[in-house]
């Protein structure tokens, strides 16, 4: 790798970072690598001599979304010369060769396991020279947390992420095969930093992983209840968040630590994906609609008040009619708060792109705006559940009127879920708890009254009356 002709020193690096929170994590981590060896870090494209661009490959829409920053990125590399733009993440890993056909104007390409060498990487492009592919496996890498890591979100929110990979065997996924297998933290190390990050201010950690449930079954050394343990003795943490489990993850001990812990959200992000087991099975995933009621009871019978987020495929090689229909009587009796879904693109070099009976896209269409619709009436019922109810609410930004402020209350995960709109008769200040009586609802936000800054102690909802039973809805067909 060549040495450059221009020091780092005063060179501007600007960044666009696309896809899940585990990628921004990866931003974070360049971000401060390359801080710390000079380079200067800008918000504004049009003061920065080097553009990275962070890209996720996941699904079709996101490689379109990917493709247009990259087209922009191109146009802004040419209208100065000298500037010079890195494309890192999943896309480059899985074909940096089409890329380089179709975006010649990127000066060098990064892969999840090239994360510790962005400066290297970035000298070398800003030297001149060809056009440099991803340098290392990603099985090889795992975040240090001596590392520099420029947080990119708020300062009172972080993500935490515990485990590098993916050692699951879905037949639709190709992440395993991009980011290598499931690589969890020591315990040590997660600790470490969620302390030094507590440190700065942060006190919301959202922890993060492909697989948050696997966490040290890799290692045998303790496992993601014992982890999320730990963490809830840190002073100074108000919420700990657990996103992206798995179904077979969600054991009793862990839901009995999420209980026990004042600190920990009762909220859960596990992506069922599906309910029938006939498409599970050729998903290459575990159990059921039953067995998923029979989870989603046991997590309420220990959390009443507990928020359940989750992700559906639709659409998937050999999804008929039957199938949707047992994955929609499912989401009617599971009464999910959130969820969320997306229509299956056959990935090039997985098992379910060679699958006979592919569904049409335009059918995955239908059954995705059928299940959105139904999934928004029941995500409506679910928040008028809170309506005369209190909530701690952390406040994030002023509103459009006058008196209103922006926050989330322990069901929302932050870009991913609703929010609590607020009306006060005082100031608030961004990165507080208030707390708010709940007067309204939407299918997707609350709106709340705030009765005064929260006192530090309990982060759990409560309230003076119990929560009454969810309304079930009927669906159209």
């Amino acid at each position: 790798m060549r040495h450059p002709t221009r020091p780092a020193e005063g060179r501007a690096v600007g960044v666009v970072s696309l896809g899940c929170p585990k990628n921004l994590v990866d931003t974070e981590v360049m971000l401060g690598l390359l801080r710390g060896a000079g380079f200067l870090i800008v918000a504004e494209p049009e003061r920065a001599d080097v553009l990275l661009v962070n890209t996720c490959c996941f699904i079709e829409s996101a490689r379109q979304e990917a493709a247009e920053a990259l087209s922009e990125a191109a146009e802004w590399r040419q209208r100065r010369e000298g500037r010079v733009l890195v494309c890192a993440g999943c896309w480059p890993q899985m074909d940096a060769a089409a890329l380089r056909q179709r975006f010649p104007e990127v000066d060098a390409y990064m892969g999840p396991g090239d994360v510790a060498e962005v400066v290297a990487v970035v000298e070398a492009a800003l030297a001149g020279g060809a056009t440099q592919e991803p340098q290392s496996s990603p099985s090889a890498y795992l975040f240090d947390e001596s590392a520099p890591r420029l947080q990119a979100t708020p300062p009172w929110t972080a993500y935490l992420k515990i485990a590098e990979g993916c050692s699951h065997s879905c037949r639709f996924c190709v992440i395993p095969r991009l980011r290598g297998p499931y690589r969890s933290r020591s315990l040590e190390a997660v600790i470490g930093e969620a302390r030094r990050l507590v440190d700065r201010g942060v006190r919301e950690l959202n922890l993060v992983a492909q697989d948050t449930t696997a966490y040290g079954t890799d290692t045998g050394q303790c496992d993601i209840a014992d982890l999320l343990s730990a963490l809830a003795q840190l002073d100074g943490i108000q919420w700990l968040r657990l996103l992206y489990g798995h179904p077979r993850g969600l054991t009793q001990k862990l839901i009995d630590v999420m209980a026990e812990h004042d600190s920990v959200c009762e909220y859960v992000d596990v992506p069922f994906q599906h309910a029938d087991l006939s498409v599970l099975r050729r998903m290459g995933r575990p159990g059921d609609g039953e067995t998923y009621l029979a989870l989603i009871e046991r997590l309420r019978a220990a959390m009443p008040d507990i928020a359940i987020r989750s992700t559906f495929l639709v659409g998937f090689p050999g999804e008929g009619e039957a199938g949707f229909d047992r994955l929609l009587e499912f989401v009617e009796a599971a009464q999910l708060d959130r969820a969320g879904a997306f229509c299956y693109s056959p990935e090039e070099g997985t098992p379910a792109a060679e699958m006979d009976d592919q569904v049409p896209p335009r059918l995955a269409q239908e059954r995705y705006h059928e299940l959105m619709m139904l999934q928004q009436t029941i995500s409506l019922a679910r928040n008028e559940r809170w309506v005369g109810r209190e909530l701690d609410v952390l406040v994030e930004s002023p509103g459009e009127a006058e008196g209103e402020w922006i926050g989330r209350s322990f069901r929302d995960a932050p870009d991913i879920d609703g929010t609590v709109k607020l009306s006060s008769q005082r100031p608030l200040r961004a990165g507080d708890f208030a707390r708010a009586t709940i007067v309204e609802a939407e299918p997707y936000d609350l709106l709340g009254e705030a009765a005064g800054r929260k006192r530090r102690g309990r982060s759990k909802a409560s309230s003076s009356r119990s929560a009454p039973r969810s309304r079930g809805r009927g669906r159209r067909r």
